[in-house]
């Protein structure tokens, strides 16, 4: 066995099917080989037992193998102090109501079911400009989890506990890819590996073939184990004859094994021995929440995808809430996501915060096309329009002219 923290000597020998002699003399079981597989499949085996691992200081609430448990972390620094740094915001001009039916034209040509002739032939009565609001506040945290992890042991180097003890979980460096996106990193704790006989074929590096019990031979499918198979011949003849596949005695070669009776171990993968050791995962987790403040009837989460102009941004490592804003509700609903943040994550380190404040245009524009009166909305800089009671629409693909 690999001496931890070592290099342990040359590679192990990976077991393969036909190397190392016969199986034990007990390794089959039966009288004889099985007329019928033994089994549909693989048996399922569960995880390594935790009986003789290593404990570590500050890794007593690790999760077992294949289990991940979180790490409390650091407790939080206080909330900012202070004055607030300056806040300024810029402001949004409208849409007037040429722009407003040149949008309604675009979007009727990038619309197969739409016809064409009311966006061209309406008359606008009014255009409405008004500006929505979107406020947005993105919480980056840090979460980590520990949990024991096996895997076969090739050789190389193994960084064992005699070589100083683990870091706490919150010491290991780690940094994000991005900010404000979320994602996930893994990495192996310092100084906790070991290597251990595997525990699933007792360091053999095989298992019995679940097919064939040990045998190297099954039944044989096409005979049924009979050896003898009916053939009818061409004037329509029935009789029996010796079974083609198998030869006659009723037994095939086994096709799980190869006929040595043996498969490799698939939890060591025929090296008989496991790495074991504590596995940090680190995630990294974008907490985003928003408030849109629009006044029409146009749908609110409209605005949420439409590209409009910041008119305010805040990156710190907590912000301040805005307060200042002439439009009350945007300060109040600020300092509510703000203060809400502070306590909502307890299983997680928070990095950093940032704040938007954008401008999005929206424009209701009231119209008559023959008889007909109605409303729609262009909204967004990209001029998206909203017109659910356009008059000429239909389904399955048609078109309209």
């Amino acid at each position: 066995m690999a001496a931890p923290g070592g290099y342990g000597g040359p590679p192990p020998q990976q077991w393969n099917a036909g190397m190392g002699g016969p199986p034990p003399a007990d390794f089959r079981h039966g009288q004889g080989p099985p007329r019928h597989p033994l089994a549909q499949g693989p048996p399922q085996r569960g995880p390594p037992p935790m009986q003789g691992m290593p404990q570590f200081q500050g890794y007593g609430q690790v999760g077992g193998f294949g289990q991940m448990a979180p790490m409390p972390p650091p407790p939080p620094p206080p909330p900012p102090q202070g004055k607030p740094p300056p806040m300024e915001f810029t402001d949004l001009a409208n849409l007037d109501e040429a722009a407003c039916k040149q949008a309604m034209i675009e979007f009727v040509n990038q619309n197969c079911c739409y016809g064409k002739k009311p966006a061209n032939e309406m008359s606008l009565s009014k255009a409405i400009g008004l500006t929505a609001l979107h406020y947005t506040l993105e919480t980056f945290c840090e979460g980590r989890d520990t949990g024991y992890v096996n895997e076969p042991y090739r050789g190389g180097p193994v960084d064992g506990p005699q070589n100083g003890p683990p870091p706490p979980p919150w010491a290991i460096p780690c940094q994000p890819n991005r900010m404000f996106e979320t994602h996930t990193k893994e990495m192996e704790v310092p100084h906790t590996a070991t290597v251990r006989p595997c525990h699933d074929c007792d360091a053999r590096g095989y298992h019995r073939c679940w097919r064939c019990g040990g045998w190297g031979q099954t039944h044989c499918d096409s005979c049924g184990g009979d050896g003898r198979v009916m053939r009818t011949d061409h004037e329509g003849n029935q009789r029996m004859e010796g079974c083609h596949r198998c030869g006659g005695d009723g037994r095939c070669h086994c096709d799980t094994c190869g006929g040595d009776g043996r498969i490799t171990c698939d939890t060591c993968d025929g090296y008989r021995q496991m790495k074991c050791y504590i596995k940090l995962t680190v995630t990294y987790t974008n907490h985003n929440v928003d408030h849109i403040i629009e006044r029409t009837d146009m749908p609110d989460e409209l605005v949420r995808c439409a590209k409009g102009e910041t008119i305010f941004e805040q990156v710190m490592t907590q912000v301040f809430p805005i307060t200042s804003y002439p439009v009350v509700e945007i300060n109040d609903n600020s300092v509510r996501l703000v203060n809400s943040h502070r306590t909502a994550f307890p299983n997680e380190r928070q990095l950093q915060q940032r704040q938007r404040l954008r401008a999005v245009p929206v424009t209701e524009a009231n119209y008559t096309w023959e008889d007909f009166s109605s409303r729609f909305w262009v909204y967004g800089l990209e001029r998206k329009v909203h017109a659910p009671d356009y008059p000429q629409q239909c389904c399955w693909g048609c078109s309209i002219l």
